[in-house]
């Protein structure tokens, strides 16, 4: 079945999801109440710097949200130490940004609008500009003074109804360069079309009228050759939706899958031949709690249930292999490869996926998180010959956010490039604060630890040109919770410990974002 008209048809009618608006009512169960909205973020325009021993942790994540502008920049700013010369380019980043509006707040970070900033790079300077991505629902609210509608995992008592999956929209995930343009992306729905370079807001991307609004990745990957493959998962359908696009940013394919476990799906991987699918028994309840509750408020996690690896022929697009394994929770894949007869997946494993969302509710009411949830790289390996699949550690160090040489994406790697949390930490702060490059052979680790005041965001990995795998630099920002000031530093990936290389730090701080990407100039 490889017409997307079909699945078009399957998507957005009865035959996967009911009605053409099931989409939208499962990410809004209708009726829910609002809990844990709590009050508006504070100002913190105008007051004194303030010192160390003023700031509590537990203010960290709403103040790195208070006072967010409509766009930040253009400035320039100067690094501490020059560039390498063969470092020049832009790092885009995209993550939540406006959580309030009036007196209402977001409860949870991925509810916020999505904010695309550009750092642009180049000898000693770092030119710095942002723009929130003005989405339909962004435009909506703006113009009503107010959330319209509910988020993720916040429940409005007044909210609209939804009558379309894109009416959630915040393009608040990823980024994701393609054909001249920078799509914004979010999982449950279109990607945004970005300008590169003025960070203006273009529209919704659609490839044709049969996936209009179907939901795409925030997670796609580009292939050696430079195709993008790419998914969308739809809660309660059972199904997951393959897209193929070349080069350019055309769509070539679309296929229909049957997915068991598929009611959230945020990364998968590729090797030479499949698409690699961990699908882990996580659960939408559609009628757990009723209309009282937010959207993840009725996921559930089932550890009775197995997890399951699905490989996806490239060349045909249909499942080619089923495999069981132990229940892995988990938001995001490093790599994976063919080795013989066996496929290896490394991926980060949370040891309580709704305890973690859990911690991340708790960091926006300001609450201490009950002991942190342990998140840490596994690997998955898949034996096609005897049709099994095992999970192994790789490291007990805590790990999130995972990056590889993007020339290497679905070939055999050894350097791994984290987020990780340190004993600095302050205990009962949610976040990470340090970055390390892990060999995933050895399982040894070069970490950089920031403090204790600060929080990292992903950090990318840059190849340096005609370098073996693993050779580059690691770009990244951090934002500093006394300060509240954002820092971009540059490391040299093979000596991560060594400390970063150069620094900027910018006049202002940024909210705490999700992904990125570098685009070399």
């Amino acid at each position: 079945m490889n017409d997307p008209s079909i699945a078009r048809r399957r998507l957005l009618t009865g035959a996967a999801l009911g009605t053409a608006g099931s989409i939208g009512r499962l990410l809004v169960p209708a009726g829910a109440a609002a809990t844990g909205l709590g009050n508006a973020l504070p100002v913190r325009a105008g007051q004194a710097q303030p010192r160390f021993d003023d700031v509590s942790p537990l203010d960290a994540w709403t103040d790195a949200f208070a006072d967010v502008r409509e766009s930040y920049g253009p400035v320039q700013v100067t690094f501490d130490r020059a560039l390498p010369a063969a470092l020049q380019g832009t790092l885009y980043r995209n993550g939540p940004a406006r959580m309030q509006r009036g007196d209402t707040a977001y409860r949870h970070w991925f509810d916020g609008d999505g904010m695309m900033h550009a750092f642009r790079m180049n000898g000693s300077s770092l030119h710095h500009h942002a723009r929130m991505i003005r989405t339909d629902k962004y435009v909506a609210d703006e113009q009503a003074g107010r959330f319209l509608r509910s988020g993720f995992a916040t429940r409005l008592p007044d909210a609209l109804p939804v009558a379309r999956a894109d009416d959630l929209n915040v393009a608040n995930i990823s980024v994701l360069p393609l054909g001249g343009e920078l799509l914004a992306l979010w999982e449950g729905g279109s990607p945004w079309r970005v300008d590169p370079l003025s960070l203006r807001t273009l529209g919704r991307k659609v490839w044709s009228p049969e996936t209009d609004g179907v939901a795409f990745s925030a997670h796609p990957k580009v292939d050696v050759d430079g195709t993008v493959w790419s998914f969308g998962y739809m809660a309660g359908s059972g199904k997951l939706v393959l897209y193929r696009l070349d080069p350019t940013g055309a769509l070539r394919e679309t296929r229909m899958i049957e997915a068991p476990n598929a009611d959230m799906v945020h990364d998968f991987a590729i090797t030479g031949r499949w698409l690699v699918f961990v699908l882990m028994p996580l659960v939408f309840d559609r009628e757990s709690g009723g209309g009282e509750t937010s959207f993840i408020d009725k996921y559930r996690w089932r550890p009775e249930r197995a997890g399951v690896v699905l490989l996806i022929d490239k060349n045909t697009m249909a499942v080619a292999h089923r495999f069981e394994t132990p229940p892995t929770a988990f938001f995001h894949i490093g790599n994976a490869w063919d080795d013989g007869e066996t496929v290896r997946v490394q991926l980060m494993q949370v040891d309580d996926f709704q305890g973690l969302m859990g911690n991340v509710l708790d960091a926006f009411r300001r609450r201490p998180v009950d002991g942190p949830v342990h998140t840490g790289p596994v690997e998955i390996v898949a034996n096609l010959a005897r049709r099994q699949a095992a999970v192994r550690v790789l490291s007990q160090e805590e790990a999130e956010f995972p990056r590889v040489d993007p020339r290497h994406l679905g070939r055999r790697t050894r350097s791994l490039f984290v987020a990780t949390r340190t004993p600095s930490m302050p205990g009962q702060l949610f976040g990470l604060n340090a970055v390390a490059r892990m060999d995933t052979d050895s399982g040894q680790m070069q970490r950089f630890d920031y403090g204790e005041e600060t929080l990292v965001e992903e950090h990318v990995f840059v190849a340096r040109p005609d370098a073996p795998e693993g050779n580059g630099w690691l770009v990244g920002t951090a934002w500093n919770r006394v300060t509240r000031r954002t820092t971009l530093s540059v490391f040299d990936a093979t000596a991560v410990d060594a400390g970063p290389i150069a620094q900027a730090r910018l006049p202002y701080g940024l909210p705490l974002g999700l992904h990125g990407t570098f685009v070399a100039a």
